[in-house]
This record gives structure tokens, sequence and C-alpha cells, in this order.
């Protein structure tokens, strides 16, 4: 977890999605509100991950420019860190 990824900014707009899967990797959420993944990772089984890509977009389509980043230890890992500031 030691390697920081920018993520190339270009011209065009923008666009970080995001996706939860199940444990079989199967997309059951996707889309741009970082807490509406958390509440669907919430609310998904043991064994779900979240995702994070970047799509560059125009007026008629979008291509995806960083491939998608499982994200779930850095999720779990900030859960934690803020439980255990909350209960000091």
């Amino acid at each position: 977890m030691n390697e920081v990824i920018q993520l190339p900014r270009r011209g065009k707009i923008t666009v970080i999605f995001y996706e939860v899967s199940d444990p079989q990797g199967i997309a059951i959420w996707g889309g741009e509100s970082p807490q509406e993944a958390l509440d669907w990772y919430r609310r998904s089984p043991t064994g779900s991950k979240i995702w994070v890509s970047q799509y560059e977009a125009d007026e008629e389509d979008a291509k995806l420019v960083l491939d998608l980043i499982e994200i779930t230890p850095i999720v779990l890992a900030t859960i934690t860190d803020s439980i255990d500031r909350w209960s000091k």
C-alpha cells in the first residue's frame, strides 16, 4: 500500500465511477456517488468489494482511462480508523 496512484487530468470531463461487486465479482451497483457506494457496500453480502475507475467523457460517449482499482482495503482501514478515533 505504499504506492500512490495519480488520476490523470485531461481537457475533457473526468468522471470518477464507483462500483460494488458481490463476492463472485458481479457488479451490484455502479455510480458517481462515493456515499451511495458505501451504502451499497454496507448492505451487500460479506466478501463484497468496492472498486473505482475513471472515465473521460464528452457530449456523446465516455472512454475508460483508468481501469478498475479495488479500494475495499482502503475503505475498511478508514472506517476502522474513524471508529477508533470516535471511541476515545
